[in-house]
Protein backbone atom coordinates (compact mmCIF):
# COMPACT_ATOMS: atom_id res chain seq x y z
CA UNK A 1 0.00 0.00 0.00
CA UNK A 2 1.22 3.73 -0.63
CA UNK A 3 2.50 5.61 2.32
CA UNK A 4 3.05 2.29 4.19
CA UNK A 5 6.31 0.84 2.62
CA UNK A 6 8.32 1.64 5.80
CA UNK A 7 6.13 1.04 8.12
CA UNK A 8 5.66 -2.59 6.48
CA UNK A 9 9.39 -3.34 6.20
CA UNK A 10 10.05 -1.84 10.12
CA UNK A 11 7.20 -4.26 11.59
CA UNK A 12 8.92 -7.30 9.48
CA UNK A 13 12.56 -6.50 9.93
CA UNK A 14 10.75 -6.24 13.61
CA UNK A 15 8.51 -8.87 14.26
CA UNK A 16 10.35 -10.70 16.60
CA UNK A 17 10.33 -7.55 19.22
CA UNK A 18 6.62 -8.13 19.84
CA UNK A 19 6.22 -8.55 23.63
CA UNK A 20 4.35 -11.04 25.12
CA UNK A 21 2.40 -11.26 28.31
CA UNK A 22 3.10 -13.74 31.07
CA UNK A 23 -0.10 -15.52 29.72
CA UNK A 24 1.02 -15.72 26.79
CA UNK A 25 -0.80 -13.00 24.72
CA UNK A 26 0.63 -9.81 22.71
CA UNK A 27 1.34 -6.90 25.11
CA UNK A 28 2.89 -4.80 22.15
CA UNK A 29 6.61 -3.91 20.66
CA UNK A 30 9.17 -3.18 22.18
CA UNK A 31 9.87 0.55 21.08
CA UNK A 32 13.24 1.05 21.91
CA UNK A 33 14.31 -2.33 19.97
CA UNK A 34 12.29 -1.26 16.67
CA UNK A 35 14.00 2.76 17.04
CA UNK A 36 17.20 0.64 16.79
CA UNK A 37 15.78 -1.48 14.09
CA UNK A 38 14.92 1.57 11.93
CA UNK A 39 17.78 3.08 12.68
CA UNK A 40 19.36 0.08 10.67
CA UNK A 41 17.08 0.45 7.99
CA UNK A 42 17.28 4.34 7.59
CA UNK A 43 13.99 4.72 8.83
CA UNK A 44 12.81 7.53 9.89
CA UNK A 45 10.94 7.16 12.94
CA UNK A 46 8.02 10.34 12.70
CA UNK A 47 5.00 10.46 14.62
CA UNK A 48 2.75 9.31 12.00
CA UNK A 49 4.96 5.99 11.73
CA UNK A 50 4.59 5.29 15.67
CA UNK A 51 0.64 6.02 14.67
CA UNK A 52 0.94 2.92 12.51
CA UNK A 53 2.88 0.87 14.60
CA UNK A 54 0.29 1.35 17.22
CA UNK A 55 -2.37 0.87 14.64
CA UNK A 56 -1.09 -2.68 14.04
CA UNK A 57 0.01 -3.61 18.34
CA UNK A 58 -3.74 -2.72 17.92
CA UNK A 59 -4.99 -5.05 14.96
CA UNK A 60 -2.95 -8.15 16.40
CA UNK A 61 -4.15 -7.35 20.32
CA UNK A 62 -7.54 -7.67 18.88
CA UNK A 63 -6.81 -11.02 16.77
CA UNK A 64 -4.96 -12.85 19.68
CA UNK A 65 -8.13 -11.94 22.03
CA UNK A 66 -10.51 -13.32 19.35
CA UNK A 67 -8.26 -16.80 19.08
CA UNK A 68 -8.29 -16.87 22.71
CA UNK A 69 -11.83 -16.64 22.74
CA UNK A 70 -12.38 -19.34 20.13
CA UNK A 71 -9.81 -21.67 22.18
CA UNK A 72 -11.86 -21.26 24.97
CA UNK A 73 -15.15 -22.47 23.32
CA UNK A 74 -13.19 -25.99 21.55
CA UNK A 75 -13.55 -28.87 23.22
Amino acid sequence: MPGNTEAWELLQAGATQLRMSGMGGPVGFDYTALALVADSLGVDLTPGLWKKVRAVETVIRIAAEKHAQAAQKSP
